[in-house]
């Protein structure tokens, strides 16, 4: 019985919890569909509990989905760069976060926006995902603005970021990170005070079929969310270890991964709420979702990683991915400007916007 403990504990765990790559391809193929499995059932149940405990407050959909939700749903992206950046793997971060910002605009609201139109064109319904010129004004310019100055960072000096024991040419500095986590709780209080704003203009009369706020209910939300923290830790674990195994044997870069198979690994929740919200008809929180993990993943997820560690940033982020994803954010908020509505035409741009670069860095990143 404590042989089979120890070999438990020795052989089989560290595996289990992404300590260890496995051993056969299959193994390793099995462990990160285990890892994005945990990672999207861990931040649905994260997210729910989080809106959950953010509904007994009476916060606005708009402001939950920018703030609570979409810190929820980045929080996968945060654990895969954080272990990427504690294992020496700094191309995760950068990738991961970076490639999360591209899935979030060109497939996740592309993709909401196309298949909204098809539904609303079955029901005979106004096609397009219903986006406020407030939220575009507000939220919309701190992402438009994160976005620009992680593009203008990026073409200073490394400040000290190393890859593979030499000075990289581009990189993100701790000053720099130091400047954007900053900006995160900018963006924080802009929220807390428009939420605050909100529930002033909104009646404070009791709603007879809201759900009475109980202890229990309060108990549940929070062993929901410390849960559910977990199973995307060792989700993260499991894609980060056995990911970098399948990148050595493959030869495929390890800043391709990050943009390609963790960014919409890792977006999966984004992704799972925003098409669920904006189906059922709260398209203020699938939006406000899309538009505040953005910001989290470049004033969150990549400050913090670079404030524990100058993160090299490659010559293809700093001229290609960095540049599209500028552009897909000045779309997001140019596209539904006059109409408030993101059309189907313009999901369809995203979506082309998105596939194209993602075919385009895939085929260079293995064959040049």
């Amino acid at each position: 019985m404590i042989q089979n403990v120890v070999f438990f504990a020795d052989g089989f765990f560290p595996i289990l919890v992404g300590s260890q790559a496995a051993a056969s391809v299959w193994g390793l193929l099995a462990l990160i569909v285990l890892g994005l499995l945990a990672i999207t059932k861990g931040g649905d149940l994260f997210t729910d509990s989080s809106v959950d405990i953010a509904t007994m407050t009476r916060i606005p959909p708009v402001i939950v989905g920018a703030t609570i939700v979409s810190t929820a749903t980045s929080f996968p992206e945060f654990m895969v760069s954080l272990t990427g950046t504690l294992s020496g793997q700094t191309e995760f971060a950068v990738g991961n976060a970076i490639g999360s910002c591209l899935c979030n605009i060109g497939l996740v609201i592309g993709a909401c926006a196309v298949i909204r139109g098809y539904l609303a064109k079955k029901k005979g319904q106004t096609p397009g995902i219903s986006a406020d010129r407030s939220m575009l004004k507000g939220p919309g310019m701190y992402m438009l603005v994160s976005c620009v100055v992680v593009c203008a960072f990026s073409m200073f000096a490394a400040g000290g970021a190393v890859l593979n024991g030499e000075s990289t040419r581009f990189g993100l500095a701790r000053w720099q990170a130091a400047i954007l986590f900053v900006g995160m709780f900018v963006y924080l209080g802009y929220s807390i005070r428009m939420a605050r704003q909100a529930r002033f203009e909104t009646s404070l009369e009791d709603n007879p079929h809201a759900t009475p706020v109980t202890f229990g209910r309060i108990l549940k939300a929070v062993t929901t969310f410390c849960v559910a923290t977990a199973v995307v830790v060792i989700g993260s674990r499991l894609l980060v270890c056995n990911g970098e195994e399948i990148a050595l044997r493959m030869g495929v870069p390890k800043l391709v991964l990050g943009l390609t198979l963790f960014a919409i690994g890792t977006s999966l929740p984004e992704f799972t709420i925003s098409l669920i919200a904006v189906l059922k008809g709260h398209e203020a929180l699938g939006i406000g979702n899309i538009i505040g993990s953005n910001v989290m993943n470049i004033c969150w997820v990549l400050a913090s990683c670079a404030l524990i560690k100058p993160l090299p940033i490659a010559p293809q982020t700093v001229f290609v991915d960095l540049p599209v994803t500028l552009l897909l954010t000045v779309l997001l908020l140019v596209l539904p400007w006059k109409l408030e509505r993101i059309s189907t035409k313009a999901g369809f741009v995203l979506l082309a916007i998105y596939f194209t670069h993602l075919i385009g860095i895939s085929v260079v990143g293995i064959y040049g």
